[in-house]
């Protein structure tokens, strides 16, 4: 028995539809298997695709893609773009032209356009004679086909090229907002938020406009594509060669000489240099901080931010807020660390805590205090003292002494209850942040087990503590201890034996020990199966097919039977001769086959192969396209190509 595999287990994307573009009968010397809709023919060097009916639909797949879609546009104008992987469309052509085919056969595009690109993997480029237009991946027309070049803005706005200049065209509204009068356009389409002007070029100058055409700021700038931004600040103009920072609400310049180091800050504030000494400028253009500090910077890391920022004077530091409060004045020798609305202060080589008014927390200083919010929902501090570490809770003020070699999280948990691992001398214990001991320090061991129950171990073995009544519930005199995998309402108790062994105990959540859990039974699958008839004389077997209830679909007269695995029908072999049969195991030809062409040949021992119609079948040296209704196709073939004229490569993806 031979079933020929055509294509190569590199080509993983089937094509499935109908056309109907031609109505003659094709003859052709080669043939492919069909790929769900499509099949590849060639002669003389010259190939196309035909349909199920045989009508010939196109010439050649070019390239393939998956098609995306957009989440809608959030506050800040910008749209989450997901890949759809499980649906491919083709890129074909035919007659010197291209268009988009999906894999079922819908024309997405039909092939009149010149060439097709694909940009960013979001957007379909499409060219005809000399004019440009965009689509989404699933054919849809952003923009008329009318304009010379175009580019992308945002999800809603194309600047667009007629006529030598450059306007902005609306997909939304369906028009031109700004007329084709500019020379060029810039716009910061990934800043942080979605901006409301537009960077535009006019008599090789440049200036900012906004969406209405009314212009901002006049056309006497150089501008490079650097520094962008989508707020008041504007960073990416010079003037006569000289660094200008404008602010877009005031309209007033910030240069040389006059101001100097100019940076826009994470807060949006403007930090810039006058007479020597630093202030801030908010986006609105007010004046937040007066020219007074020798140094401003930020005090978070990549990690986090916030509305604090560092000052320096006279080689001390303090802490202002984005709207100009001093909140510490600048007093302090060494860095200030923020946490929240908690500022970490150094004090004669130690450190302390304030709030937001500047007012100490801790009664006395410590050797080094650092935050343990990365693991905790409330604000906790973790203060050393020499060696050992306790640990501070600003919301009832409650401190914790250092006594312990080390705090950290835990895996032990209780609803409502943010619980932290405390260690000493290799022991462990338990605390709430509250500051309250729920479990002594007198164990070996913690593992969290279920929410309010902690598995410890001692020297003399494993048991249970109830974190809430805060009492033992299990006695820690047993080998180990672990929810049961039979029944999480149970807890699984291993005992040492005197032999050497262990006895499996169950104890229920109040420490109570209860009988093991009953075994689920094991209920079996009802699947339609190969019926398997053994013959005399030791003979190979045959084999038939039964439904899932025992129904007889197919005789076991066959020498091997395959069944399709989306439920098309069976190939059933016979002295060497194949028979197509339907899915109620009936003949859907009454002819037989030498042969059948499928893409992946069935391993020795395969019971399951997978194809679809029409199904490419040889007798003799001709090869038949048979359809599911018992029908050839008007197509006969001397040989076999492969579906894709790639080779073993595939289709390549569209770039």
């Amino acid at each position: 028995m031979r079933i020929k595999g055509i294509t190569g287990r590199h080509i993983r994307f089937l094509l499935a539809g109908s056309f109907l573009l031609a109505a003659h009968t094709l003859s052709a010397q080669q043939g492919s298997v069909f790929h769900g809709g499509f099949a590849r023919m060639e002669e003389a060097e010259k190939s196309w695709y035909i349909d199920p009916t045989g009508k010939k639909v196109f010439d050649q797949i070019i390239a393939l893609y998956h098609p995306v879609t957009t989440t809608p546009a959030d506050e800040g104008g910008h749209s989450l773009i997901v890949t759809n992987e499980q649906e491919t469309m083709f890129l074909v052509s035919s007659n010197g032209k291209t268009g988009i085919v999906t894999a079922n056969g819908k024309w997405l595009l039909p092939p009149e356009y010149d060439t097709i690109e694909l940009k960013w993997k979001t957007y379909l480029v499409l060219y005809q004679q000399g004019k440009m237009t965009y689509a989404d991946t699933y054919g849809k027309l952003l923009l008329p086909l009318q304009f010379e070049d175009a580019g992308i803005l945002d999800d809603a706005h194309f600047d667009v090229k007629t006529g030598g200049k450059w306007g902005i065209y609306s997909t939304p509204e369906k028009r031109l907002l700004i007329p084709a009068i500019y020379e060029s356009f810039d716009y910061c389409g990934g800043c942080g938020r979605k901006g409301d002007y537009l960077f535009a070029q006019k008599n090789g100058k440049w200036g900012i406009i906004d969406f209405d055409n009314n212009i901002l700021m006049p056309f006497e700038y150089e501008h490079e594509h650097a520094f962008m931004r989508s707020d008041n600040w504007v960073q990416c103009f010079k003037k006569q060669g000289r660094e200008v920072t404008i602010n877009l609400k005031t309209k007033k310049e910030y240069a040389a000489p006059e101001y100097t180091g100019m940076t826009v800050t994470g807060n949006g504030l403007l930090k810039v240099q006058k007479n020597g000494k630093y202030g801030l400028i908010s986006e609105d253009g007010a004046t937040v901080a007066d020219f007074i500090y020798d140094d401003i910077t930020d005090v978070y890391d990549e990690t986090a931010s916030g509305p604090y920022l560092r000052i320096t004077q006279n080689g001390k530091t303090g802490i202002l807020r984005e709207d100009g409060k001093v909140i510490i004045a600048p007093s302090y020798e060494g860095d200030i660390v923020v946490s929240g609305e908690y500022f970490i202060i150094p004090v004669d080589g130690n450190y302390n805590l304030t709030d937001t008014t500047g007012k100490k927390l801790l009664a006395k200083d410590y050797n080094e205090i650092t935050t343990l919010d990365k693991y905790f929902p409330v604000p906790l501090f973790k203060l050393k003292q020499k060696a050992l570490y306790g640990f501070y809770n600003p919301a009832n003020r409650k401190v914790v002494e250092p006594a312990f070699f080390d705090i950290d999280r835990t895996t032990a948990t209780a609803s409502g209850m943010d619980l932290l691992e405390v260690s000493y001398q290799e022991m462990y214990g338990l605390y709430n942040a509250a500051g309250e001991q729920v479990l002594p320090v007198v164990y070996k061991q913690l593992d969290g087990l279920l929410p309010g129950l902690v598995a410890v171990k001692k020297e003399t073995g494993a048991g249970v503590y109830d974190i809430r009544k805060k009492k033992m519930l299990i006695p820690a005199t047993y080998h180990s201890i672990s929810v049961s995998a039979a029944d999480t309402s149970l807890l699984f108790v291993s005992q040492n034996t005197p032999d050497g062994g262990y006895k499996d105990l169950f104890f229920n959540h109040n420490g109570v020990k209860v009988p093991a859990p009953k075994a689920p039974p094991v209920i079996p699958e009802k699947k339609s199966q190969l019926l398997k008839k053994e013959t005399a004389n030791g003979e190979y077997p045959l084999y038939g097919y039964t439904s899932s209830t025992g129904k007889v679909i197919v005789p076991p007269v066959y020498d091997r039977l395959l069944v399709e695995k989306n439920g098309q029908g069976f190939l059933a072999q016979k002295a060497g001769k194949f028979t197509v049969l339907d899915k109620a195991g009936q003949p859907v030809n009454k002819q037989v086959f030498d042969d059948v062409m499928l893409e992946e040949i069935p391993g020795y021992g395969a019971t399951e192969v997978q194809y679809g119609f029409p199904l490419l079948c040889r007798t003799g040296d001709t090869y038949q396209y048979l359809t599911a209704t018992g029908n050839f196709l008007p197509v006969k073939v001397t040989g076999i190509v492969a579906f894709s004229p790639y080779g073993i490569y595939g289709i390549p993806g569209l770039q």
